[in-house]
């Protein structure tokens, strides 16, 4: 539907006489006074933000590319422009050829392309605001010509590149809604939003660890709800933020009340904000409306709801969580795709995309690959012996498969059958094998259906606009052939995806250790990776336990992490001889990771030290700011792990969330000790290794075997020669039988 305009918008509020909200009950002290109305913001969308990985390239007579992007629920377009710079070939003929912009298929512009002017173009259109919708495509196409005579549609002089510095630039007004939980996570997350989100939690009072907790469980799924996007949750622990946020609140139960419960209210000084808030009694109370939150799947309506008793879920199974592949079948691709994405058209198709999660502690050693049964239809043209389907995993190329293959069997082959009698020819399918080590935590698997143009000689060649090809959803992908085993501590994968807090997705074997008196920083800290490993898994984690360094050794059994500072942190202290870095009474201890790399045997497959030893340590005072993360075995039970966030002082725990959130520096997140200062990530290996997992026994004792080659070689010389001594022996016996009976 077409939104309405602001001031239309305006006039409407103006002469509805509507009761004003009840406010907050004890509200605190908002940051800056009130606007008299609602303020309009300006919002700066690049073409990168919207999708744009390069240069937008269009090529051929009719070349086109579109850019999706949508507008909050709460806000309207009121004003709009497009800021582009592109280039376009010298030889388009300007009688003819022109860029046509269009906005949800309406014609916004007609450029057009003067002669001589092709390099260094930058243009600014106004945009009408009456043309937005809810979900929006900026489309742009190119009608090229290059001579007045029978010309090639795919010619190389039809191009035009838009710049990837282009901006789409909103003006938004905001729009009333109702404090209805019926909209919930609107406003405070909105899907149609493509920014990272940033909520504010809000605590009356200093948050005890069951208050932080029940914030924790609402962080883990406010993240998993702005999945790709990027979460951040600021502490304010006095003070309403001037806009949306959530709010914890212990307050009596009121009479006839019996349970804890959820609200929305109008922001009481920032007309069109809102305030989730949960409140309840006690800790428990509180925690209950958390999980009652996370759990609601759209049941909720009204203002505000109480939560009368719950019915929890059942506990989670390794690897069981919802945004990861099942790993025990075949998985088919309908599963993970849909429908009209898996499809494409045109003689310059789009890539067809496949994102997928999986466990990254699949031993795939010696595999042949994760199998891959690909079935896929395409338009035959019998004369375009050059047309391939290329597959790629995480942009790295695995094979390509010829479409129209002249050496495939005679019954692959198309010829005249019955069709009652036949299978289905329009159906292709072939298996191949993804290489282990390019499967990763988080991938993406392209397809790329790539048509030969025939062509026929001047004035004769033209484009069929029939083409197309898609990927059947019946396709699958098999990770149930490999067992679990791993070798760690490695931050990539927690980094990457939450592993190994993440093996169970509600996090029930999971620990988080907290200074005994948080600072608002390290709390942020908390949620902020609450809501990472909500969006890793797709599950909100209520299950983990929130503890302090006091109570540690009772979660001896589950995985740790540590959040704090040398100061508030007493574990820094206590396991130091553990850490990578650690500092004690104003004095830095560190210690160096090995670099060298040394000659290993070729059996091995690897040039670099597999487990480097430290060469020593380093102390030293002074430095400066600086945030680390730091992964080691757990020093209360083997085979468990932790990791440790550090910092100086609580302030800089942010740098750490910052750099996890910025997709230019997670992939900086490696080894077992990663440092953060500014904008540089450093990451180091001191660690010793230890594993994770299980292995077959048959397939354990070759793994063993293969890191222990001396031994393997020293006990095939003594079953050699346990194997001479009893053939020796049974000859000699059989020699002695002989020889008695020769007498």
């Amino acid at each position: 539907m077409i939104r309405f305009p602001a001031i239309f918008l305006f006039a409407c509020l103006c002469a509805t006489n509507l009761p004003a909200q009840a406010p907050v009950a004890r509200p605190p002290a908002a940051e800056a006074p009130a606007p008299a109305t609602p303020a309009s913001r300006v919002l700066r969308l690049g073409f990168k933000e919207l999708g744009a990985s390069g240069p937008l390239m269009l090529r051929g007579v009719e070349g086109s590319i579109g850019l999706p992007f949508s507008i909050r629920s709460d806000e309207v377009v009121v004003g709009a422009k497009l800021r582009m710079d592109y280039q376009y070939s010298p030889s388009l003929l300007e009688e003819l050829s022109h860029l046509v912009v269009t906005l949800n298929d309406e014609v916004a512009a007609t450029i057009a392309l003067p002669k001589g002017q092709g390099m260094g173009n930058r243009r600014e259109i106004d945009l009408d605001p009456r043309l937005f919708i809810d979900h929006n495509k900026l489309a742009f196409r190119l009608i090229g010509h290059y001579t007045y005579r029978c010309e090639d549609p795919t010619h190389s002089s039809l191009w035009l590149s838009l710049a990837q510095s282009g901006v789409l630039e909103l003006t938004l007004a905001p729009l009333a809604l109702a404090n209805d939980l019926r909209l919930l996570p609107n406003p405070f997350f909105d899907p149609r939003d493509q920014g990272a989100l940033r909520l504010p939690f809000v605590f009356e009072e200093t948050p005890s660890p069951g208050m932080m907790k029940a914030a924790g469980i609402v962080a883990s799924w406010f993240g998993g709800q702005a999945s790709y996007r990027g979460a951040s949750f600021p502490v304010r622990l006095e003070g309403l933020p001037a806009g949306h946020a959530v709010l914890f609140r212990r307050r009596p139960s009121p009479a006839g009340e019996a349970g804890p419960a959820i609200e929305v209210q109008a922001h009481p000084s920032v007309p069109g904000a809102k305030l989730l808030i949960l409140s309840g009694v006690d800790d428990e109370a509180l925690q209950r409306a958390a999980r009652a939150l996370v759990f609601s799947n759209g049941a909720f309506s009204g203002p505000r709801v109480v939560i009368t008793s719950e019915n929890l879920p059942a506990p989670r199974v390794p690897y069981d969580a919802p945004a990861w592949l099942p790993v025990d079948r075949p998985v088919r691709f309908g599963e993970v795709m849909a429908l009209q994405d898996m499809q494409v058209k045109g003689y310059y198709p789009d890539v067809i995309r496949m994102n997928f999660r999986v466990a990254p502690d699949l031993f795939t050693w010696r595999s042949e690959g994760v199998p891959i049964d690909l079935k896929y239809r395409f338009t035959r043209l019998p004369f375009n012996k050059n047309s391939s389907l290329n597959i790629s995993l995480n942009n790295n190329f695995i094979h390509a498969l010829a479409l129209n293959d002249p050496e495939r069997r005679e019954e692959e082959q198309e010829k005249l059958r019955l069709p009652v009698l036949d299978e289905n020819l329009a159906l292709r399918e072939d298996v191949l094998f993804v290489p282990p080590y390019q499967v990763g935590g988080r991938n993406q698997m392209q397809f790329h259906f790539y048509f030969d143009i025939h062509k026929q000689g001047e004035c004769r060649d033209s484009i069929p606009d029939n083409m197309r090809a898609m990927v059947d959803p019946e396709s699958t992908i098999d990770f149930s052939s490999f067992p679990h085993y791993v070798a760690l501590p490695n931050l990539a994968y927690f980094a990457n995806i939450g592993f190994p807090f993440t093996r169970l997705a509600d996090l029930s074997e999971t620990a988080i250790v907290m200074p005994s008196s948080p600072a608002a920083a390290e709390v942020q800290m908390y949620l902020d990776l609450m809501g990472r490993m909500g969006e890793a898994t797709g599950y909100p984690g209520f299950r983990h336990a929130l503890t302090t360094a006091d109570a540690v050794e009772e979660h001896a059994d589950k995985d740790l992490i540590l959040i704090g500072s040398h100061a508030s942190q007493p574990l820094f202290g206590r396991w130091a001889e553990h850490l990578a870095l650690v500092e004690q009474q104003g004095v830095r201890r560190l210690r160096d990771p090995d670099k060298f790399l040394r000659s290993t045997y070729r059996w091995e497959e690897k040039d670099v030290q597999e487990r480097p030893d430290p060469l020593g340590d380093v102390s030293f005072t002074g430095g400066g700011a600086l945030a680390a993360a730091i992964a080691f075995e757990s020093p209360l039970k083997s085979g468990r792990s932790a990791i440790a966030f550090y910092a100086d002082q609580p302030r800089h725990l942010g740098s750490i969330s910052q750099a996890l959130n910025d997709p230019a520096r997670i992939s900086k997140f490696q080894g077992d000790w990663v440092v953060v200062r500014g904008d540089r990530v450093g990451h180091y290996q001191v660690a010793e290794t230890y594993y994770s997992g299980s292995l077959p026994w048959l397939l354990k004792l070759r793994w063993w075997f293969t890191e222990n080659p001396v031994l393997l070689g020293v006990l095939s010389i003594l079953l050699a020669l346990l194997a001479a001594i009893l053939a020796y022996r049974s000859l000699r016996r059989l020699a002695a039988r002989r020889l008695a009976t020769k007498k």
